[in-house]
């Protein structure tokens, strides 16, 4: 019996966890975290509560708030007045936030519970986001299915990352008012099966419903395209391997199975064939998702760079008074920069700075170059124009903008690299901090202009959109046409062939099917020899053959009497067809390597043993394994050949007279 486990050992290993788990609780609170929707930046406000104070000035039951973060791609105004008219049929009070920030992924549901308790009203509460691909809704003391139409729009894929917010809000409303929403809502057949979901994602970009749909489609019909080639090129090699052995061996006519193999070719090319071209036109029709993406006007090649002024003139009169402006949305607050505010004031030349998040649907496409620049457009002022873009969680990206004023020529072409763009493991705070020991060295320049912002300078041609055909290829297309397809090809063929070996291995030993083969056997001869005139040629030889494999039949007979029965009757109805050339053949050897399978083709002095079409084709050892194998006593079973049997010597009656009574009486010896 095992000792007990003392409690001292337990108490030590206790001690020497004690260190580490103190260590833990200690460390996980101070770890990072993305900032909630109502996590306020120290002495800030937070997400809900900013855009909860927006809605309170807004008409009450009817609140729409578009933020100016969506001016790049909207019209602000338009998408309100279209806002409203989706959930104005609703019926019901309704609150809906529209913005592109802040980015943070996972800035939804929990914004949306916070952004109801803020409020406080009645109503639905809903979030839009570009790039979202969903709505983001919550009920709030009224009925309205939201789940459920939540649920459909998922299952259904309503939506794309292209997908324009006025639409997303249409199909909404449409979906939460559908009289078939209940009956929609049901789970989907890929709902219970283990791997439905990522199914349904396949299809769904096959379907071109997704933005790697091009990819995947053409990945699919590189695929096909590669099983089409390879298959096609192995049956023709099978097929013309056949038919030179056949010419070797001596058979005449056809091979069998030449004809299969023959069509199995055309079916396969026609298959591969039809699908590649269906592929193709299936890409052509179809709409991406892309091409309902909401894009607004080409952005501007002159000052001010923005496609609206809106939030840069807001911006723009607030840094009059005071030159350190900080967005509400901001990753800190304004509190937080404080130590900046005083370095900022009264500083010559100013540093007007700005910090606010971006997005690529704001008016400056999400670039604080371009903001700085179309700050100092507006002010009209001199001096240094700095932007952080900054969102709670993510590192500060800075630039800035040198408007008559200059920094030292011993500090180089780009003085100002080293302290500006994205900004890893720093805070805005420190960030400025260091480009404003830089911009400490500036000086006036009176004539002195900073270049074109780079994003201006690069994309004032827009980049040409990829066809679709050249989506089509993109992705993996290369590995799938010339190796996922082939191999693909390859392990079907390894399927057909493991399933053809199984069929041959039956047929090797049929064991139990052979008394029911037997039984039909003998009834297709009886009713042949009672439906033959009396004058048919060969019917006194089917009839003695018929009433030997009735006798044996009727004892009791073993595994090779049932496959003597099966020759017998056979033959007998060959000898009563109506096609003279079978009637007239039906007393040739049996194929001795299995005689299930029928008369031989090839026989006679020059070959070993008399052998089907079938096994004339192959080799040897393949006729050895193929070679019929029965039952014998005391058990086991061994090749036919090998038993010293009447059925065996006789050929099974083609190269000597069966009689009934002598296969009886062998078999009582038995």
């Amino acid at each position: 019996m095992r000792p007990p486990f003392p409690a001292t050992a337990v108490r030590r290993a206790l001690s020497f966890l004690t260190v580490p788990l103190l260590a833990v609780l200690v460390v996980l609170p101070a770890a990072p975290a993305h900032a909630g929707p109502e996590d306020r930046p120290e002495g800030g406000v937070s997400d809900a509560e900013y855009f909860a104070g927006l809605l309170e000035q807004r008409p009450e039951g009817e609140a729409v708030v578009v933020h100016e973060s969506l001016a790049g791609d909207y019209d602000l105004a338009e998408l309100e007045r279209s806002l409203n008219d989706s959930f104005g049929r609703l019926d019901v009070p309704y609150h809906v936030v529209a913005s592109a920030v802040p980015e943070n992924a996972s800035w939804g549901r929990p914004f949306l519970s916070a952004l109801q308790d803020r409020v406080g009203e009645p109503g639905l509460y809903v979030l839009l986001k570009p790039g979202a691909s969903r709505v983001q809704a919550m009920a709030r003391q009224v009925d309205l299915p939201v789940e459920e139409a939540d649920r459909v729009l998922s299952w259904e894929s309503a939506f794309t990352y292209y997908t324009p917010l006025d639409t997303m809000a249409d199909t909404f409303v449409d979906t939460l008012t559908a009289p078939d929403l209940a009956e929609r809502a049901e789970p989907r057949w890929y709902a219970a099966l283990p791997a439905g979901w990522w199914l349904k994602h396949r299809i769904d970009e096959l379907g071109l419903r997704t933005v790697s749909g091009p990819a995947a489609l053409g990945e699919a019909t590189a695929v096909t395209a590669g099983m089409t080639v390879t298959v096609w090129l192995l049956l023709t090699a099978v097929r013309s391997g056949r038919r030179g052995r056949a010419t070797a061996v001596g058979l005449t006519a056809r091979p069998p199975g030449d004809r299969a193999l023959a069509a199995g070719r055309t079916l396969v090319l026609l298959a591969g064939t039809a699908t590649v071209a269906a592929s193709l036109i299936h890409l052509n029709t179809s709409a991406l998702p892309k091409e309902e993406e909401q894009v607004g006007p080409p952005r501007p090649s002159l000052a001010p760079y923005v496609t609206s002024t809106v939030r840069v003139d807001r911006v723009a009169a607030q840094m009059r008074d005071d030159p350190l402006y900080v967005d509400p949305l901001a990753g800190e607050s304004a509190e937080a920069l404080s130590g900046i505010a005083e370095r900022v004031a009264g500083i010559e030349p100013p540093v007007y700075t700005a910090v606010l998040p971006m997005s690529r649907s704001d008016e400056s496409g999400g670039d604080p170059e371009v903001f700085a620049h179309a700050l100092h457009h507006a002010m009209d002022e001199n001096g240094v124009f700095v932007v952080v873009s900054a969102e709670a969680g993510t590192a500060p990206e800075v630039k800035a903008a040198l408007f008559g004023v200059a920094l030292p020529e011993e500090a180089g072409r780009y003085p100002l690299t080293d302290v500006t763009g994205t900004r890893f493991d720093y805070t805005a705070a420190q960030a400025l901090d260091e480009l404003l020991d830089e911009l400490e060295k500036v000086s006036a320049a009176p004539e002195k202009e900073p270049p074109v912002p780079s994003w201006i300078e690069w994309g004032t041609e827009p980049a040409p959109e990829p066809s679709k055909l050249s989506e089509f290829a993109s992705g993996d297309f290369g590995k799938a046409l010339f190796a996922v397809g082939p191999l693909s090809a390859l392990a079907v063929l390894a399927l057909v062939w493991s399933a053809l070996g199984a069929v041959t291995r039956m047929d090797t030993v049929p064991g139990r099917l052979l008394r029911p083969r037997a039984d039909r056997a003998v009834r297709r001869a009886a009713k042949a020899v009672q439906k033959a005139p009396a004058d048919r040629a060969g019917l006194d030889g089917a009839l003695r053959e018929t009433d030997a494999a009735m006798a044996v039949l009727g004892g009791e007979p073993d595994e090779l009497d049932l496959v003597g029965v099966v020759v017998l009757a056979d033959r007998a109805v060959r000898r009563l067809d109506s096609d003279p050339d079978t009637a007239a053949g039906a007393g040739a050897p049996v194929c001795m390597v299995n005689p299930l399978h029928g008369p031989s083709v090839l026989h006679g002095p020059r070959h070993r043993q008399p052998v089907c079409a079938s096994c004339a084709l192959l080799s040897d050892r393949m006729r050895e394994r193929r070679t019929l194998r029965v039952a014998v006593p005391p058990g086991g079973r061994r090749p036919h050949l090998e038993l010293d049997r009447r059925w065996v010597v006789t050929g099974y009656g083609a190269g000597g007279r069966l009689d009934a009574e002598d296969l009886m009486g062998e078999s009582h010896v038995r």
